[in-house]
């Protein structure tokens, strides 16, 4: 038993670390060798394929996550949502057409490469959950892995060959497909067929459209400065603001690592005992803001030759550059840090009070977005710092508003 177990953290570690391996590969071939302007449009397309992720897949994934093990009958289960995918792909053609007509910057070739892409996508990520939820961390390990190729490596051996725009798109559409043959061949005691059934789809929606507005502004907050980048500044900057961007992100490895660790604990822990739970979090936190401290001061001092290995030399030696980068740093570790936080939120059952936060958050962004016209991608980074941070703030201000109350009425029930 003990052998599985160890068997299952060393696969898990692995599910994260292989992918970031290639991420890095991913990076240093799109600094040094992809023309910045094919780069910044590339970036401003995954945008596009991340808000539509966040508007038509949110509440699916959140509903097949919470009713996956509740089904009786899993084949039904999983070719409801596979019927339900149809319909999102079906909607997500006319949301890129009405993107392409807004926009007017890339041609319908390109728009239409990128609605395959789209569906391959969320086809792929659906699908793949079963083996997560299973607790099959072989096949999800393999899974990841090839998924990890189709987003990092494919597309740069396309365009080693094209030289263009076009083929980084097609390396990841001719990655994925060779990825979803792989999950087909895992999928075969999940025959696919059409599946509706109306009263599971309502009992789906009602259950996850909150969690709707809480990914649309985090897509916002994360995702949204670099539009504003491409229409203040150019496209080129866009492309120096998400090889950053995607640098300073190197943090979230710790952040998967603490998301891996602490929660199974801290959900089995607050059922047996919630004021200890409490403080078990408190102590998280504390720990995890001693770590970005260090590494936040470490990122400062190291000698700058050590991330030439990533980005180009005339990136990471500019000082306005290297500034937005601790910035964006910082901002990952802000992120980082209200997500842990908002663990007590998920505990005492008030996600709603997230989605409001996470609006003003939101806007908070977009007014600081504005400023980008005059002082330039820093400023992007700095409204996402002000806008994780103002989060972890009205997260902290709620709880103990929260805590004050519980005290009152634990008092006023002992009298």
């Amino acid at each position: 038993m003990f052998k599985n177990k160890n068997t299952d953290f060393k696969i898990t570690v692995l599910t994260v670390l292989i992918p970031v391996i290639m991420q890095f590969i991913f990076i240093r071939y799109m600094s040094y060798s992809v023309d910045k302007v094919d780069y910044g449009n590339f970036v401003l397309l995954q945008t596009l394929i991340a808000g539509l992720s966040a508007i038509l897949l949110q509440i699916p994934g959140q509903a097949f996550d919470r009713f996956f093990n509740k089904a009786k009958d899993k084949v039904s289960f999983v070719n409801e949502f596979r019927t339900i995918l149809i319909l999102i792909n079906f909607i997500s053609f006319f949301i890129i057409l009405l993107y392409g007509f807004i926009m007017d910057k890339f041609s319908n070739e390109i728009l239409f490469i990128a609605l395959i892409y789209f569906i391959l996508l969320n086809n792929y990520v659906m699908n793949q959950k079963v083996f997560l939820l299973n607790l099959d961390r072989k096949k999800y390990f393999y899974l990841k892995l090839f998924e990890a190729f189709s987003k990092f490596i494919a597309p740069i051996l396309s365009y080693i060959y094209f030289q263009s725009l076009e083929s980084l798109l097609l390396g990841i559409i001719v990655g994925y497909i060779l990825s979803y043959g792989l999950l087909v061949s895992f999928l075969k005691k999940y025959p696919y067929k059409l599946m509706i059934n109306m009263q599971n789809i309502k009992k789906y929606f009602l259950y996850s459209y909150p969690i709707l507005f809480v990914s649309i502004f985090t897509w916002g907050i994360s995702f949204s400065d670099r539009y504003f980048i491409d229409y203040y500044l150019s496209t080129k900057d866009v492309a120096i603001y998400a090889l950053l961007a995607m640098v300073a992100g190197v943090g979230q490895i710790i952040g998967q690592v603490y998301f891996l660790l602490t929660e199974p604990k801290i959900y089995k822990k607050y059922e047996e005992d919630a004021v200890g739970t409490f403080q078990e979090i408190k102590g998280y936190l504390i720990k995890l803001v001693l770590i970005f401290i260090v590494i936040g001061i470490t990122a400062i001092f190291i000698p700058r030759e050590i991330y030439t290995i990533l980005l180009e030399k005339n990136i990471i030696f500019d000082e306005y550059y290297f500034s937005t980068f601790i910035i964006l740093l910082i901002a990952i570790f802000a992120n980082i840090l209200h997500i842990a936080h908002h663990m007590y939120l998920k505990l005492i059952e008030r996600l709603d009070i997230l989605a409001y936060i996470l609006g003003i958050a939101f806007l908070i962004n977009l007014i600081g977005n504005t400023f980008i016209d005059k002082y330039g991608i820093i400023m992007a980074a700095i409204s996402t710092l002000v806008s994780y941070l103002s989060i972890l703030f009205m997260q902290i201000i709620f709880m103990k508003r929260f805590n004050t109350m519980e005290n009152t009425e634990n008092v006023k029930k002992n009298i």
